[in-house]
Parts: C-alpha cells; structure tokens; sequence
C-alpha cells in the first residue's frame, strides 16, 4: 500500500470516529435539554475538524456540552396599587358609590342622571388626587392649589348642572342634595380633623334629604333608597379617612416631587422595561450607590464619621444668645424654646374648594327659597300667604324681613342672619345658625332651636306665651317686653345651659342648677 492510500485510510478511520463522539455528545446534551435543541450538521462539525487538524496529529478533545437553557424572565409591568388608593376603591368606590349610581339610574330623570355622572368623575378625580399623595412629598400651596385645580372644576360642575335643571321642580331637592354633598371632597385641605368635616358636609344636607323622605314617602319608596344610598357615599367617605388619613392628607416623605410626578406620568408607555444589565465582573470592586433617603441615608451619614460636619462653620461670641443678652432683648431668637414657641400654619380653608354659590330668592309652589344670600341689609318678602314657608339657606350677614302671617319660617346654616316676621302659624325653626336673630312682632306658637352657638330673640306681648325648645346650644339670650312700658323697651334673660340630672324612683330627674349671689 502506498503512502497516499495509507493516509486516505487514516483519514477516513479519523472522521468515523469523529462521527461518533459527535453523535454521543448530541445524544447527552438531547436528554438534557428535553429533546428541544437542534442537531447541528456532522457532516460540517467534521469538515472543519478535518480542515483545522494537522494530518497525523491526534484529535482534539471534544468540546464541552453547552448548559441547559435558563428559564424566561417574566417581568410584573403592572405597578401594584398602593394600600391607602386599593382601600378608596374597595370602601367607597366600590362599596358604596356603585350602589348609589344603580338606585340612582333606576329611578332619575336625564338631568339628575347627568348631575350624578359629573358626581361620579368627581370622586375618580379625587383617586387621582390620592395616588398622587402616596407616590409624592407634600408640595406648597402653590403647587397644592394647582392638584386640586382639577377637583373644584368638578365640584363648580355639579354646581351648574343643578342650576341648569331649576325647571325639574319634582327633583330639585335630589340635585341640591348632590350639588351641597359634593363638597365633601374637601376634606382633602382639612387639618387636623377632616373625617368631623366630612360628617359636618353629611348634615347639611339633611334638610333637603328630609323633604325628599317626605314628598315621596307614600309615592315611591325608592327614594328614601337613593337617600340611604348617597349618604352611605358620604359615610363611607368618613370611614375611610378615619383610618387612612385621620390629621389630613397623608403625603409621601421620601416620596418624589410634584413635579418629577407630573414627568413621569407624561411620558407614554411604551412596552415593558428593557432587561436588566449583566452583573459586573467577578474581580470589580466598584463600590454600591450611595442610599437616597429614608434610614439608610441616616446611617450612611454616620458612617462618614469626621466628614459630617465638614460644612459647618464655628459660631462667633458675639452670635451665641446665651452669651450675649442684646441678641435676646432684641427678639432675634425667642426667649422661650420648645413646641409652644412655633406658630402653627393655618390650614386652607375648605371653602376655598367649594367655589361660591350663586344667590337665591324665589318662590317655589308655597315655598319661599332664599339661598347663599350675603351682605343683604334688607330683603323683603312680601304678598305671603297663610299656607307658605319660608325657607333659608346658608345666608350670611343678612336681614329678611317677612311681612303677614306665614306657616313657617326655617334657618338652616345661616350665619349672622337676622329674621322679623310678623306671625307664624306652626313654629320657628333655626339649626346650625350661629350669631342669629329673631323678633316676632305678631305670634309664634313654637320656637325650635338646635346646634346653634349665639342667639336673640325678641318677643312681643302677644308672643309671651311661645315654647321655645333647645338642644345642644349655648348664649342664647330672650328679650321679653318690659311690662307698663313703651314699645321697644325690652328686659334680656338668658336661657339656662347647665342642667342636673338625679335619680329618683328608678327614674332620671332633670332640674336646672341655679346659681345664687
């Protein structure tokens, strides 16, 4: 055999066996991967084995089987809801408002059923106000003002949409109770106390929520359903910022600003995040990044040792108040230290949110509506009848005088308002209205006074034979008419506040305590 058929067959005899470890190493590497990688080409493995070894040399050592594959990275694009926003759509979202909107669909008119779809944006806005607050550090005024831009739009809307639909007389007192209960959505500017406001906002629309129970009491009983359900809204409004935001909005300390926010969200959302990079080189030393806040910063700071105070500079003498009583006479820095010495900020007031309400003073059916009324010296209402009632409304600083005999007259949220009214056929009701005034020239059978701080109340000689019954109310001073006197001259007595209750006989005994001297 010559030298050239030789090394043809040792060529040949090298590529079988080359053709068999090829098919035991894909053999291994098929059971381990589950029969999911590819056979690559012998016939290509071997040609270029061929073609890179040497003839005569021995072959090289068979490559290392690659590792299995690893696992798909699966990446939760969708932010998780914070606690205190899933809380909002669990308590009063869904656990309260849906209910309302059905009962509400069921049984409205297209105008209230628009008023109560803006009702319903509204508290989607205030999510948004909310989301905003956990994922932010609290901003200034300015910057405050301008978030809740947004919430009063909504508010003032529901506003108009009630007085656009003053025709639908059947149920303007469903619009008012939806119009005055919006306003609730102001607890987000109270501090410390903004669930009392929440429950304050609740009790002014009692009224009207009253005379819907009353018009349709025998008519449809689904609507003191839609009653129960609006302020189940409202309870569960209070509910939730008891527990969540019991001294005020709750803000983000080591959140973002207002500002980084606004960027953030602005930007659109354009498909997961990219990966992750690969992990540094097993000899890097880089060292990891500082921390940005909260109480790894503290102890990062610690861990500078001598470095902390580098910033500082030494006090003079003649800086130091302990040292230097010109500096303490003159009121630079306060003699007294400790919490009492700052002045707390006042709060933003919550009327600022709810916008001002136009004026009302008209005649509805037998009812005389004067509503928002401010800075009036003298409104007069005049050619009333016996079966009329007149009705105010968070009036401020305003003097209403009724001349004839009327069946009633009602003061709900009125401050500084003053009321002559010559007679009245059933009673004088006056709730929440401090700083009032009344004078009855004719007769008035009943007076009804309740959580009212500062009254007066003029009689004349004809009234002396009035009730007058109070509950929860304080200063509230009667003028009765002086006896042999001129008209006009008057002798003030106050009503008594303080009372003692005894038991006798099983049973509780109430007297007024009088004090002698």
């Amino acid at each position: 055999m010559s030298s050239s058929a030789q090394g043809l067959y040792s060529l040949a005899t090298l590529i079988k066996r080359l053709e068999a470890i090829t098919s035991r190493l894909e053999d291994v590497e098929d059971s381990r991967s589950g029969g999911h990688s590819k056979r690559q080409s012998t016939s290509t493995v071997t040609s270029a084995a061929v073609a890179e070894t040497p003839s005569g040399s021995p072959p090289p050592p068979p490559p290392p089987p690659p590792p299995p594959p690893l696992p798909p990275l699966v990446i939760d694009v969708q932010a998780q809801v914070p606690r205190a926003v899933a809380a909002y759509d669990e308590i009063v979202i869904e656990g309260k408002l849906k209910p309302f909107l059905e009962i509400n669909k069921a049984i409205a008119p297209p105008s209230l059923n628009e008023q109560v779809d803006i009702f319903a944006k509204v508290l989607a806005t205030l999510r948004s106000v909310l989301l905003q607050a956990v994922a932010c550090r609290k901003p200034d005024q300015k910057l405050f003002a301008e978030i809740l831009s947004p919430l009063q739009a909504g508010v003032e809307a529901v506003t108009r949409a009630k007085e656009a639909a003053r025709k639908e007389r059947d149920w303007f007192n469903h619009l008012t109770v939806v119009s005055d209960g919006t306003a609730f959505v102001g607890w987000v500017t109270v501090e410390p106390k903004p669930g009392p406001y929440v429950n304050a906002i609740k009790e002014s629309t009692a009224y009207y929520a009253d005379r819907i129970l009353k018009d349709f009491k025998e008519k449809d009983p689904r609507h003191a359903e839609w009653v129960r359900a609006f302020n189940g809204v409202l309870d569960g409004m209070k509910r939730y910022v008891m527990e969540f935001h019991t001294t005020g909005l709750v803000w983000n300390v080591s959140g973002m600003s207002v500002s980084e926010y606004k960027t953030s969200h602005s930007q659109p959302v354009s498909g997961p995040p990219p990966p992750p990079p690969p992990p540094p080189p097993a000899g890097s030393t880089s060292s990891p990044a500082a921390p940005v806040g909260g109480v790894a910063a503290v102890f990062a700071d610690l861990n500078r040792g001598a470095d902390v105070t580098k910033g500082l500079r030494k006090v003079d003498k003649s800086e130091m108040t302990h040292k230097n009583q010109a500096l303490r006479a003159g009121g630079v820095v306060p003699a007294s230290s400790g919490a009492a010495a700052k002045k707390p900020l006042k709060p933003t007031k919550p009327q600022a949110l709810m916008g001002k309400k136009p004026a009302k003073f008209a005649l509805e059916g037998n009812k005389w509506a004067i509503e928002y009324q401010e800075n009036e010296s003298a409104l007069e209402v005049t050619n009333t009848d016996i079966s009329q009632v007149i009705n105010l409304f968070a009036c401020k600083n305003t003097t209403v005088i009724i001349k004839g005999k009327v069946n009633a007259v009602t003061l709900v949220n009125c401050t500084k308002t003053s009321v002559l009214v010559e007679s009245v056929v059933s009673s004088v009701s006056i709730m929440k209205s401090p700083s009032f005034a009344l004078q009855i020239t004719g007769v008035a059978p009943t007076i009804q006074i309740d959580s009212t701080d500062s009254g007066q109340i003029y009689l004349s000689k004809q009234c002396l034979g009035v009730e007058i019954t109070t509950a929860k109310c304080s200063a509230i001073n009667v003028s009765l008419p002086v006896e042999g006197e001129e008209d006009g001259v008057y002798e003030e007595q106050a009503m008594p506040e303080m009372l003692k209750t005894v038991v006798q006989n099983g049973k509780l005994v109430t007297t007024i305590v009088e004090h002698a001297g």
